[in-house]
């Protein structure tokens, strides 16, 4: 889902403040809709959500008033208790086909409630509305579609990818996976396995620890996102394996079904790729080690961490405290691997902002990042000299 779906008013507040108009993904309604006979109703309403499964998805909100710039002007909520949830459900699908996968859900506010509907993009499309007709979202209108139209979504239907997707780099020594979602939902509690290998090992190549999603999953990938992730190095799977490496890919997709996906790859295929530890490798053990010595010394100080975690948390790309990082980047000279490290932990390490360290992660370390992809030299990326500087002193730069 790429879209803001509300769950509470104090999510439709939210909205409101931030000035959400109307667009591709969202439709505001009065509850004034209700006065309407039901066929009425039912006949509008389903324009609007057979326009949005035949399109990217979106969600209806009944029990707002707009002003002159489709924004939220005020809540007026639905006052008859008999338009609820259940009975909307019943009377849209029933006039909708082929059938459609909808949610719907109440908000209680004083007065009333308000009625959200979802309707994501679907899988079954085109979906015909209560007139018999195809209708498509476009920004701010819903409008009917022209039979070339209709086939386009049947053959882009029938041609979308199935959920996620697993590919390995072997590289400089070492394995790396990326999973990406290929499909046009989303997918939860994404986990790879590796047969003969226990996670927990894979993990504890990277201490202080590799938690995703070896030990714990990835909660949820959205459609079209890439998540790259270090594995362990060739030598490591080569004492565990014979030869053959099956990995099994786990998510489940947005209805609960569980999936599995199975890739088969052969250490032999990739031993060209293996070779004696470069410079880099052995000032990154240097570093892990050291990172380690670091851990114990803040365990002995557990007390004091709690409350420094309580007055001063900020969620890292490393998940560590601000102070703890700030002890880690400043206190210790540590330099850490920057082609494993993500956007947003480049970014609380050289305390830069995210743009620049997207910048970072695509130039200066491109070959970690995307195959065929080709590092430039720090001094050819245009940053200012004080954050080449700290780039130099707190990050591992490629050969």
């Amino acid at each position: 889902m790429n879209y803001f779906k509300p769950h509470s008013i104090d999510d439709i507040l939210e909205m409101k403040h931030r000035g959400d108009a109307e667009g591709a993904t969202l439709e505001y309604k009065s509850s004034l809709i209700f006065n309407q006979k039901n066929e009425k109703v039912f006949g509008s309403l389903s324009n609007e959500i057979t326009a949005f499964a035949n399109a990217i998805g979106g969600i209806v909100i009944i029990g707002i008033e707009e002003d002159n710039q489709r924004r939220i002007a005020e809540i007026a909520p639905i006052t008859d208790s008999t338009k609820h949830e259940s009975w909307l459900e019943d009377g849209l699908l029933a006039c909708v086909s082929p059938s459609l996968r909808i949610s719907i859900e109440r908000i209680d506010v004083d007065g009333g409630h308000i009625l959200v509907i979802d309707a994501p993009p679907s899988l079954n499309a085109p979906h015909q509305a209560a007139d018999k007709r195809y209708y498509a979202r476009r920004l701010f209108r819903v409008d009917p579609l022209l039979a070339y139209e209709v086939d386009d979504i049947r053959r882009r239907v029938a041609s979308s990818p199935d959920g996620a997707t697993l590919s390995i780099l072997f590289q400089g020594g070492s394995v790396s996976f990326s999973i990406k979602n290929e499909g046009i939902g989303p997918i939860f509690d994404t986990s790879i396995q590796i047969e003969g290998v226990e996670n927990a090992s894979i993990a504890q190549q990277w201490s202080p620890g590799l938690s995703r999603p070896y030990t714990e999953p990835f909660r949820i990938i959205h459609p079209g996102e890439t998540r790259h992730f270090p594995c362990a190095g060739f030598q490591f799977f080569q004492k565990h394996l014979e030869d053959r490496m099956d990995v099994h890919l786990h998510y489940a997709d947005k209805d609960g079904n569980k999936c599995q996906k199975s890739y088969t790859y052969y250490l032999k295929d990739f031993h060209t790729t293996f070779r004696l530890k470069a410079p880099y490798e052995e000032v990154l053990e240097q570093g892990v080690k050291q990172l380690e010595r670091i851990e114990r010394t803040l365990t002995d100080v557990a007390n004091d961490a709690k409350t420094i975690r309580e007055r001063a948390f900020h969620p890292t790309g490393l998940n560590f405290s601000k102070s703890t990082l700030d002890t880690l980047i400043k206190g210790a000279a540590v330099k850490w691997p920057g082609e494993f490290l993500s956007y947003e932990a480049i970014a609380e390490i050289l305390e830069v902002d995210i743009e620049t360290a997207l910048k970072i992660q695509q130039e200066l370390f491109a070959v970690s990042q995307y195959i065929g992809g080709k590092n430039k030299a720090l001094k050819d990326i245009e940053l200012p000299d004080d954050i080449k500087e700290r780039v130099r002193q707190r990050l591992i730069l490629p050969d």
